[in-house]
């Protein structure tokens, strides 16, 4: 094979390569400008959270105090300024002089209404740092993609004299009448088909493994860790959606397992938690999954704390629904080592009102589940 066909090659490719690669160092850059930002505001966001307590015990005591903790969030490199508005309207800053003296170029993250009293937080990201932490990136892609580049042409010389120019040198001997064996145009081809197709069957087995343990992510996610059943998060999120659907008919059952405080005390808590699973797979099995409605919703909301969000033709569908928990609940047994442990609970049951929030719902049935227990313990009261 002739030279000039492979710089012919080697050229368009590098030109291809260039201009590509141009294209994607522009792409990252603004991707990963947008990754600094959005790390930025995560790692405030779970500051934030964490702070929150100490700003409401330091508005209490005095301005000093509240400096003091504001001056926490300078251990962030990309923090420049941060502000504080309290309910009452007074205002806090750090550093004390104003933010917008400060000449570097900035952008706001706002945080309202996250004190105890409703105070809001105002942060401001040097946006230099943001620029500054992908242009470092930006750096060493390109030197990466230079010498993965070098490296390609390289080898990819190599290869292609191996796969173009040796079998076309081959037929070109064979056509002289050289040799007429064509066992290595064979291997040749077994070459590239074989290390394809282990890279394919490579690929299709990560990416299975990822979808596995995306998976496995969002149901920890969502659920609670001992019990399997959802946690109080999703189950007030996907309760909310299950109201605004379906205004009628639907029932907030509240349960609180009857003197689970003497289980742990008496007998432990491995104990204890054998009795939380235990509830929360009978509670999940009860429960109906499949109609033309939407599925009933069971949670552990905190504790020996479990609700159920059904619906049912009528209150008394609902009361039957929870008797008859009630009643299997009792029936069951936790094997202690010793004598076998019985469980109640105490079930209040509320029927969800007219424009009505899952949060109201909840609390009128929180009240009967508290009646229940004043009236001697397991049994099922209806809210009023």
């Amino acid at each position: 094979m002739k030279l000039g066909i492979f710089l012919k090659f080697v050229v368009l490719f590098a030109v291809m390569a260039i201009v590509l690669g141009a294209v994607g160092v522009f792409s990252y850059k603004n991707y990963r400008q947008q990754h600094y930002e959005g790390v930025a505001s995560a790692q405030l966001a779970t500051a934030v959270v964490g702070a929150a307590g100490m700003l409401d015990k330091a508005t209490q005591v005095g301005e000093k105090e509240i400096r003091d903790s504001l001056s926490l969030f300078a251990m962030f490199p990309f923090l420049l300024c941060v502000e504080m508005t309290t309910a009452s309207g007074e205002f806090y800053r750090w550093p004390p002089l104003p933010c917008n003296i400060i000449k570097e170029e900035k952008y706001p993250l706002n945080y309202a209404n996250v004190l105890a009293d409703g105070g809001d937080l105002r942060f401001y990201v040097s946006r230099q740092w943001v620029i500054e932490e992908t242009d470092r990136e930006v750096r060493v892609g390109i030197i990466a993609m230079a010498a993965f580049l070098l490296l390609f042409l390289v080898g990819s010389g190599l290869v292609f004299h191996r796969v173009v120019g040796h079998p076309v040198g081959f037929l070109i001997k064979s056509l002289r009448g050289i040799s007429q064996d064509l066992t290595q145009q064979e291997l040749i081809k077994k070459l590239t088909r074989d290390e394809i197709g282990e890279l394919t069957d490579a690929l299709n087995g990560l990416l299975g493994r990822i979808r596995e343990y995306q998976s496995e992510l969002v149901r920890l996610a969502n659920t609670d860790g001992l019990t399997g059943i959802l946690n109080r998060r999703t189950f007030f999120a996907k309760g909310e959606a299950l109201l605004l659907k379906y205004e009628n008919n639907v029932y907030f059952v509240q349960i609180d397992l009857d003197h689970f405080k003497s289980v742990n005390d008496n007998y432990g808590h491995g104990i204890g938690d054998q009795v939380l699973e235990l509830v929360g797979r009978l509670l999940q099995g009860s429960i109906r999954t499949v109609g033309e409605r939407e599925p009933d919703l069971v949670g552990r909301l905190g504790g020996e704390e479990f609700g159920i969000l059904l619906s049912t033709e009528n209150l008394e569908q609902a009361r039957s629904v929870s008797e008859r928990l009630r009643a299997t609940l009792e029936k069951s047994e936790v094997d202690t080592g010793a004598k076998p442990l019985t469980i109640t609970g105490s079930f209040g049951l509320a029927e969800a009102m007219p424009g009505e929030s899952l949060d109201d719902l909840y609390h009128r049935a929180d009240a009967a589940c508290y009646e229940a227990k004043r009236n001697g313990r397991n049994q099922v009261v209806v809210a009023s």
